[in-house]
């Protein structure tokens, strides 16, 4: 029995390592890199609202911070203001 669980175990360390192997190695059939099918540089239009689509995210992004700064501020500001006792945190 323990003969046989050897084998076994071996048997699945090698069908293991012959599976990594395969999954680590390159594949042929690629040869370049991801490529974009139509060059962006094609439309002028396509590429002036992409721009400003971006800018818009942002300026977004920064309103997005900026408003959590401030909620954060308040909360803090609320926090300290009010004289609390260790019964509210318990």
């Amino acid at each position: 029995m323990r003969l046989r669980s050897l084998i076994l175990f071996g048997a699945g360390i090698m069908a293991g390592l012959a599976i990594a192997r395969k999954m680590s190695e390159d594949d042929p059939e690629v040869l370049h890199g991801p490529t974009r099918a139509s060059a962006p540089t094609a439309n002028p239009a396509l590429r002036a609202v992409t721009s400003q689509a971006q800018r818009l995210a942002d300026r977004a992004t920064v309103a997005s911070l900026e408003a959590i700064k401030r909620a954060r501020g308040a909360i803090r500001e609320r926090m300290a203001e009010e004289p609390y006792d260790d019964v509210n945190w318990n």
